[in-house]
């Protein structure tokens, strides 16, 4: 590991054990993209990981007013009340049945409920039977390469073989439109291009549209198209 790279590993660190796991350890309401959110311990914070608040100001842009959005691994809720207020209609997924009720309580808020419906699925499990075809999914997704021990850590682990990743890969065609997009949210603290690897073997172009650059780390958001 390089000086700078040190350096940012070591600023991050202090940042996580300083600042954010005192403020995460217990429910907290808090303001991110003009919306009020209550976030429980376990539940992924948008306002303290940066991903979800870079991908919520990302989607802010997106002209969203009449299309189906699916969020996958809902969490707060934050990318599903973005996609509601610009006028989607949205279905909100997580495997965590704490953030299924936080995204529900979250909707209910801001006044987004009635274009928001919150279902607990194991990927898009629950979607199996679901006629709905999405123009657009949603995800920031759990992409550190290790297993998950608890609830709280299926936030950020997707599996020691990117299971996460190749799970949604395999069945986000059943549910996407024709022309639908995947909108995905990563970091370079891993290796973004294997992350991508199911994405782009099952017939997805991928397209980088936004990067943020931290102290400690660069974030890139991508689309992701089927090939034509």
């Amino acid at each position: 590991m390089s000086l700078p790279e040190l350096i940012r590993w070591s600023y991050s660190k202090v940042y996580y054990h300083g600042w954010v796991k005192p403020r995460i350890s217990k429910t907290v309401t808090t303001k991110v993209l003009g919306f009020s959110l209550t976030v429980p311990h376990s539940v992924f914070h948008p306002k303290f990981y940066f991903t979800s608040k870079f991908l919520g100001e990302f989607v802010q842009t997106i002209p969203l007013a009449g299309k189906k959005v699916l969020d996958v691994g809902c969490g707060s809720g934050i990318l599903s009340l973005a996609a509601a207020a610009a006028g989607a209609t949205v279905t909100s997924i997580d495997i965590n049945p704490v953030a299924v009720t936080c995204t529900k309580e979250n909707a209910r808020r801001n006044n987004l409920h009635g274009r928001i419906r919150v279902l607990q699925s194991d990927l898009l499990a629950e979607l199996e039977h679901d006629a709905t075809r999405f123009d657009y999914i949603l995800t920031n997704p759990p992409f550190y390469l290790r297993e998950p021990r608890s609830m709280v850590e299926r936030g950020f682990s997707g599996g020691t073989d990117n299971s996460f990743m190749r799970g949604l890969a395999s069945a986000a065609p059943a549910v996407l439109s024709p022309a639908g997009t995947i909108v995905v949210v990563l970091s370079s603290d891993i290796d973004v291009k294997r992350a991508l690897e199911p994405f782009e073997e099952g017939g997805f172009e991928v397209h980088p549209v936004a990067t943020k650059r931290l102290w400690f780390e660069r974030l890139l958001i991508a689309q992701l198209e089927r090939s034509v």
